[in-house]
């Protein structure tokens, strides 16, 4: 069972249309779970996304594509925030275009231990996949390292 994450639009007369949405695996949530607990009060999971250049830095080496990644991070002033399950996931108003109807999964099987971060609703860049960068505790060498629990 996937969990979705969903925000609304603020209050109108109309009926709250979700405006925001990313899915959440369960073995994601409990990976997620065991990290936070050894996080100061307050902390959520940051999702964000950088823009590649080609040049080999960041976080997932430096794609052409916009790439994933994942750290623990306080609220800020305009992100979007949602709760599954007692976890928070945060995301900045520029990430937000790219999350929105994100997958987060975590992998674990030969050559790839970590999160992934993957949008089919994105377009695929020259060269690119689509995908995103695994992060927040996956090894430095799949292009993660780069967020929680490296």
């Amino acid at each position: 069972m996937v969990s979705r994450l969903e925000t609304t639009a603020p209050s109108t007369d109309a009926p709250k249309e979700p405006t925001f949405r990313m899915e959440v695996s369960p073995t994601a949530l409990e990976q997620v779970r065991g990290l936070v607990k050894a996080q100061k009060p307050g902390m959520a999971v940051r999702v964000f996304v950088q823009m590649g250049g080609g040049g080999g830095g960041g976080c997932c080496g430096g794609s052409a594509g916009p790439t994933f990644g994942m750290a623990f991070d306080k609220p800020k002033n305009g992100d979007e925030v949602v709760k599954v399950d007692g976890v928070s996931f945060v995301v900045d108003p520029y990430s937000a275009e790219f999350c929105n109807g994100a997958q987060v999964d975590f992998v674990s099987e030969a050559g790839e231990n970590g999160f992934k971060v993957t949008n089919p609703n994105l377009p695929m860049a020259e060269g690119g996949s689509g995908d995103g960068c695994g992060s927040c505790g996956s090894s430095s060498s799949n292009g993660g390292g780069c967020g929680c629990g490296s």
